[in-house]
């Protein structure tokens, strides 16, 4: 209970936090949490980079519960951070690691973990590291006990875990490690338990390759084997360096460009050797819970070091949240390391001051965990904080441009879509994003040159074809907005919103047959739309169809009285009494 609360304690700031980066596009921007065949469409990976269907089952049925209000998604992850906490002290009890409780402490207040806590998107790793965990201590009840029943329970942790995401697949050789820890030897008799956690990993690792290779590759890292084993030698350093003094934190750190023709730069894949093979060759005395230990932080880490491509990598070389599960190797070396010299010191003094010093420690941990949960706030203060460690972090910036337009504020927005354009030129959303910043502050040349560039990286794009045409056509390029809109629709035949805009361009040009044509068109792909409704009752109107014009007044008056809006019952009246007039 102790560890809960604290769990609950440290990460308290983040539950009043709102969505950041990619949440909305999960949350309140995607229709599969909203309807009933969401489910469907989730397990078959539709609209989806990462095969997670366990992960997003979890938000579609938050969903249902909180809707669009943050607070129930911040609590769930904060809960599932305490709830894996637990099991790493119940793990690391079977184990017999000493100081399992203070690993399991470190594990829960450690501001490395804020990343994974306090973003909702994040759910992915704590409810990956609870059925992580599970499974583990699933089958280590089961190697002690010869309990069937934990052993199956296990392998459908570990599924689960998978499920929610593909960092966990490196399980199997976390458990050769247990049994290796326990027996001090692994015969083939203690192998074949472990083949379907094998079947499970090579399945999912399959499926999270296959996935991430759909997300654009912009080309900004050299793609050679040599730079990506500099680049995770250089990454396996870093990471620990976070965890033992964590100053530094950053969710995404400056990208890294070794000179891979200086001796300097292969010193940290040397230093990483090296290390491993002392702890190898002392493995029967001091160097066995360090080999231990290690092993399981490098073998967690595997995944997210570079050598398997990953999206995000283009941006940055490590982040907070990718070392979630990796971490409590170290901290359980560290408690266990500490417990030792505790037990040891023969000076009351010595124990006091060790007592001290730890109590010290954990609590600068603490307050820098509730510190750094501020950053979490909102999607400027994650944009900016981010920005502020890591100035090329384009993403952000356009994060950043994003929040700033809608707030009115064209120049500032402007000038963070520049600055995602020199890191990133290739950055098609955020040509498209300066481009409507642009038409927003009437430089619509400047606006149609931004929109044509984003066509040349993704000619196909119905949403920039759309915001071309809308430029064109303010322009007095009337032909071309027509054309340009057309292969919008075509892009996109089944968006309701391509229609809307191309009758609305009719509407100001005067062709009102037309107009209600597309506005007909919107309304058979979302029937009630009251907006659109009225924008066909004026076209007609407009074209002299009075008669059809009353009919659709009296379709859009029972959608009025159905909202039970006064002022746009109102409205409608008003139109429909225009309508019937002689």
């Amino acid at each position: 209970m102790l560890l809960i609360l604290c769990a609950v304690v440290a990460y308290a700031p983040a539950i009043g936090a709102g969505y950041i980066w990619d949440d909305d596009i999960l949350l309140a921007a995607n229709p599969q949490m909203q309807s009933a065949h969401g489910i469907a469409e989730i397990w078959q990976g539709k609209n989806s980079r990462d095969y997670t269907p366990v992960t997003l089952t979890s938000f579609w049925l938050e969903w249902q519960m909180w809707g669009n209000s943050a607070v129930g998604y911040h609590v769930g992850n904060i809960l599932l951070h305490a709830l894996s906490v637990v099991l790493l002290w119940r793990i690391l009890v079977m184990l017999g690691i000493p100081g399992a409780w203070l690993a399991a402490l470190l594990f829960a207040i450690h501001p490395l973990n804020v990343a994974s806590v306090a973003w909702i998107a994040e759910l992915k790793n704590t409810l990956s590291g609870a059925f992580f965990f599970a499974s583990i201590l699933g089958f280590l009840h089961a190697r002690k006990t010869g309990g069937r029943r934990f052993y199956i329970a296990s392998i459908i942790f570990f599924l689960l875990a998978g499920l929610s995401k593909g960092a966990v697949v490196t399980l199997p050789l976390v458990l050769v490690g247990c049994i290796l820890w326990t027996d001090r030897k692994i015969t083939r008799r203690d192998l074949l338990p472990l083949v379907p956690f094998a079947v499970i990993a090579a399945a999912v690792s399959l499926l999270t390759i296959r996935y991430q290779s759909r997300a654009v590759d912009y080309g900004l890292l050299p793609a050679g084997l040599p730079y990506r084993i500099a680049r995770a030698g250089m990454m396996m350093w870093r990471y620990p360096g976070e965890i033992f003094l964590p100053t530094g934190l950053s969710p995404m750190s400056p990208q890294w460009f070794p000179d891979l023709h200086s001796p300097f730069t292969w010193m940290p894949v040397c230093g990483v050797v090296l290390v491993i093979a002392l702890f190898f060759l002392k493995r029967k005395s001091w160097g066995r819970p360090l080999l231990f230990a290690s092993g399981y932080y490098l073998w967690m880490l595997l995944p997210v070091l570079g050598f398997i491509w990953m999206a995000l990598l283009q941006e940055t070389p490590s982040a907070d949240w990718w070392q979630y599960l990796a971490a409590p190797g170290i901290f359980a070396c560290v408690a266990a390391g500490f417990t030792v010299l505790l037990k040891r010191s023969v000076s009351t003094n010595v124990r006091h001051g060790l007592h001290a010093l730890l109590g010290i420690v954990l609590a600068l941990l603490f307050m820098q965990t509730w510190r750094r949960c501020a950053i979490y706030e909102s999607m400027e203060t994650y944009c900016r904080a981010v920005i502020a460690e890591n100035p090329h972090a384009w993403s952000m910036q356009n994060n950043l441009g994003i929040v700033l337009k809608q707030r009115g504020d064209l120049p500032a927005a402007i000038g963070c879509y520049r600055q995602a354009l020199i890191d990133n030129p290739r950055f098609m959303e955020a040509h498209n994003n300066l481009g409507n910043a642009l038409a927003a502050s009437d430089k619509l040349p400047e606006a149609e040159a931004e929109f044509r560039a984003a066509l040349l990286l993704r000619p196909g794009s119905s949403e920039t074809l759309a915001n071309l045409a809308d430029v064109c056509f303010k322009q007095g390029k009337v032909v071309e907005a027509y054309a340009t809109q057309a292969e919008a629709i075509k892009a996109d035949r089944y968006n309701p919103a391509r229609y809307t805009q191309f009758g609305m361009m009719f509407v100001a040009n005067k062709q009102f047959d037309q107009a209600a044509t597309c506005f007909k068109n919107a309304l058979t792909l979302a029937p009630g739309d009251i907006t659109t409704q009225l924008n066909l009752v004026r076209s007609l109107l407009a074209a002299g169809h009075r008669r059809e014009a009353t009919a659709a007044c009296e379709e859009a008056m029972q959608t009025a009285l159905k909202s039970r809006d006064g002022k746009l019952i109102g409205m409608v009246a008003s139109l429909l009494s225009q309508c019937r007039r002689p």
